[in-house]
């Protein structure tokens, strides 16, 4: 169950962060503001990561049935955990084992 919503949550932060450099670019909120009263509400922001999804929820339907089924789903989360492996070898030079000592003075 922790894998799942491993899986879960790395893919709705890779939907947020692809939708950031478009949210970053804005000078206002007009553009998300789809009614115009000043403010944006969560589905305003939904309506524009729809567009952002798209690419995310095509690259998890990994045989192109418009469906996400438990094969395509446990293929992503195979290569979500891959990817984890491979940052954790990335990043092992740079952690340290033991706690630092603090020095008394």
């Amino acid at each position: 169950m922790r894998a799942l919503q491993t899986t879960v949550v790395a893919l709705f932060i890779a939907l947020l962060l692809s939708a950031t450099p478009a949210l970053a670019g804005e000078k206002s909120v007009g553009s998300y503001d789809a009614n115009g009263d000043g403010q944006i509400t969560f589905a305003e922001v939904m309506q524009r990561l729809e567009k952002a999804a798209r690419p995310a929820f095509d690259a998890m339907d990994r045989n192109r049935d418009g469906v996400i089924s438990d094969k395509d789903f446990d293929d992503v989360r195979e290569g979500v955990e891959k990817l984890e492996r491979w940052f954790e070898e990335l990043l092992k030079p740079f952690i340290l084992e033991d706690e630092p000592q603090q020095m008394e003075f």
